[in-house]
């Protein structure tokens, strides 16, 4: 079944969403929400860090190159500090329409949680507020998608930390006898775990074999890597170096095709922390410092 599309109207109600849709609650952040041609619907999301004065607008062309192309109809612009950075909304406002790109909102905001102060930087526009819960029906989406909101970038990092050191020694000894089950198809793995999000250590020895078919894993990068990725957030933690290597340097890929730069970038850290000899990890890592837009990453899965 096809989820119901979210549309966001409001300024807060825009504040208030864009933790769901980053996955995190930004700070000192400009945020740009990509949408398609006669459509409200939340496309791309960028992220990038509040750029210094008179440096906003080479940040905005490359936030703005990483978006598709059918989404350079119109966006929104938030930034994210705790002073308003008005030349930030209007730096990139003007690379957005040199582009012909139409700005349809533009938002100041303290913070992204309930409570924090908004206001609304659209010429002639003298609204603010403060941010209000996220729309339900967006909470009740990343609820169905098993992905927290976390509270910051840090956050990220943590998120994707070993866990359980009794349970990685007990995998590690497993993987390094070679006891683990047969290897299986990687789709039939991700739909088992999404079915009941099992993952105990005969599913991530099975995982970990499964990842050594890289033309499966691909297949399901590019058809189902929403579902990939839920699964690899909780593999990464769950798995031994240096075999985590391989699921985190999937994982930057995963996120890369979301236009989700911060957790690409904390997943190619863990890969190549896990295993310096890796050339899978460190060839993604490559790819994540030159932040790609999605389009382009689908294209580089075609070589893999």
């Amino acid at each position: 079944m096809t989820a119901p599309a979210i549309r966001l109207t409001a300024h807060g109600d825009l504040v208030s969403a864009v933790p769901a849709l980053i996955g995190y609650h930004p700070t000192d952040s400009l945020v740009l929400i990509a949408l398609g041609a006669g459509s409200s619907r939340v496309g791309p999301v960028m992220r990038a860090d509040l750029p210094p004065v008179g440096e906003v607008e080479v940040h905005a062309a490359r936030m703005l190159a990483m978006i598709p192309a059918e989404y350079h109809d119109h966006a929104i612009l938030v930034t994210v500090s705790s002073s308003p950075r008005e030349d930030a909304a209007r730096d990139a406002a003007l690379v957005l329409t040199a582009a012909g790109v139409r700005v349809s909102a533009s938002v100041h905001t303290a913070g992204t949680r309930p409570g924090d102060r908004w206001s609304c930087l659209d010429p002639g526009c003298a609204e603010s507020g403060t941010v209000p819960d996220p729309p339900a029906e967006l909470a009740a989406r990343v609820a169905r998608n098993g992905r927290a909101t976390l509270k910051s970038r840090e956050a990220i990092e943590q998120a994707l930390a070993p866990v359980d050191p009794e349970a990685l020694t007990r995998r590690a000894r497993q993987l390094t006898a070679g006891t683990g089950p047969q290897p299986a198809r990687v789709g039939a793995i991700v739909a088992d775990y999404l079915a009941d999000g099992v993952l105990d250590d005969d599913r991530v020895l099975a995982l970990v074999a499964a990842l050594a078919d890289q033309r499966g894993v691909v297949e399901q990068l590019r058809e189902r890597s929403a579902d990939l990725r839920v699964l690899l957030e909780a593999l990464v933690p769950a798995t031994p170096a240096p075999w985590s290597a391989r699921p985190a340097a999937y994982l930057a890929l995963a996120a890369l095709l979301h236009g989700d730069g911060a957790h690409a970038a904390a997943a190619a850290a863990r890969a190549t922390r896990a295993d310096p000899t890796s050339l899978l990890a460190h060839l993604v890592a490559a790819v994540v410092d030159r932040a790609p837009s999605p389009d382009t990453v689908r294209t580089l899965l075609t070589r893999f």
